[in-house]
């Protein structure tokens, strides 16, 4: 019997992580073949086309650090409250719980972590991790910092950004770690713009969409000039994107991602008032309103204190929103076109504490590996030579 090489792997990415590190122990050609950069890329596309294998990653900044995960593909069927699963890895539990680390970026199935002492890559899927040196250095006094984590496509790398302003200072540092390359630059220096201060982590986190890094910062010398920069993870190049025509800007103004695309939110301290989308990326007059959210609004639904999470679209293609009741610390989905809310779970103990402080990420379940090898690099290379190969015969069969 001829063995169908491409079939095989086709057949693999349809299977989740974990039977495929099961299959590992199968042989040597299945072990190669799930460990394969081309395998890996596989698997990662068909589940970022069939929007599955997705889990909702809840971190805990307070008071231990603890993160948990919700799988969204077992949700899409039941929609039901569930219970949130806490993870746990050994080797930097220390890390998370001495030093209060903060999960700041989520790319391809890769968590990006980080505390005063350092950044630690993990892939929760395979349990690998990766700690970083301090590419940064150090800052002293009043500073202000922006982290960011993105994939370079055109370079196939992981790239980490780090901003940091002192108070005196009218230059932002700029820092970018390859993870491929495993070392540090520094890029030009920001002239014009001020970190906004801020007490919300989630704010100085970067967004990534449409190849690039996103943070709403202020220009130099006006609080209320309020500009989205983008940065290219691929060209490491900044850039300034258009707004959307809002009615007022002097509130909240922060970014995420819903479906791959910008959006941005304005927002007072514990309401949304409303959420726009960049349908069509760099295109000022793409921006779309997607609902507003006041106040009556939440009193409707029993939302007291609520807090927005991170915005997500479902395996349906409803975009919704994750609130956090910080009163009872309850956690729902509430949809941004139904205007329908669903309980999730309830995070942790009641609590009388309005700044409770958590933070949501999607992430990715897949393979994607946290370090670049030199033998990883040569099998590329070799895997490339061998598809080739099949592809000159396949044709010459033909």
């Amino acid at each position: 019997m001829k063995f169908d090489y491409d079939l095989f792997m086709e057949i693999l990415c349809f299977l989740p992580i974990e039977t495929l590190l099961r299959f590992r122990c199968l042989s040597k050609t299945c072990c190669s073949c799930i460990d394969s950069s081309e395998f890996i890329n596989l698997h990662l596309n068909q589940s970022l086309k069939t929007n599955t294998n997705r889990n909702l990653i809840i971190h805990e900044l307070e008071p231990k650090g603890s993160i948990y995960a919700i799988e969204l593909d077992s949700l899409e069927s039941d929609r039901c409250p569930v219970e949130l699963h806490r993870l746990y890895n050994p080797h930097f539990d220390t890390f998370m719980h001495g030093h209060g680390s903060d999960v700041f970026g989520s790319c391809n199935g890769l968590l990006a972590m980080y505390n005063n002492e350092g950044i630690v890559l993990w892939n929760p899927a395979t349990r690998k991790h990766k700690t970083l040196p301090r590419f940064w250095g150090h800052c002293y006094g009043d500073y202000e910092m922006l982290h960011g984590f993105g994939y370079d496509a055109l370079n196939d790398d992981y790239k980490l950004i780090i901003m940091s302003q002192h108070y005196m200072e009218n230059n932002i540092r700029v820092m970018v770690y390859s993870l491929k390359g495993n070392s540090s630059t520094r890029v030009e220096d920001l002239l014009g713009y001020s970190i906004i201060r801020t007490y919300d982590k989630r704010r100085s986190v970067g967004v990534l969409a449409g190849g690039s890094l996103h943070w709403v910062v202020n220009r130099k010398g006006d609080v209320t000039d309020r500009v989205i920069l983008a940065f290219g993870v691929g060209d490491e190049k900044f850039c300034e994107l258009p707004k959307p025509q809002m009615e007022s800007e002097n509130i909240c103004l922060y970014v995420e991602e819903i479906g791959g695309r910008l959006a941005i939110c304005r927002q007072w301290p514990y309401w949304i008032y409303e959420i726009w989308i960049m349908k069509e990326y760099g295109v000022m007059e793409s921006w779309t309103k997607l609902f507003n959210f006041t106040s009556s609004t939440a009193c409707r639904h029993n939302l007291v204190y609520v807090k927005a999470l991170c915005c997500l679209r479902t395996k349906t293609g409803d975009e919704v929103l994750l609130l956090h009741d910080q009163n009872s610390k309850n956690l729902f989905f509430f949809g941004l076109r139904q205007g329908r809310t669903e309980k999730l779970a309830t995070f942790g103990l009641p609590q009388h504490n309005i700044y409770s402080r958590i933070s949501a990420n999607v992430c990715m379940r897949s393979l994607a590996p946290v370090k670049f090898q030199r033998k990883e690099l040569k099998r590329t290379r070799e895997e490339k030579k061998e598809k080739e190969q099949r592809r000159q015969k396949q044709i010459s069969l033909k």
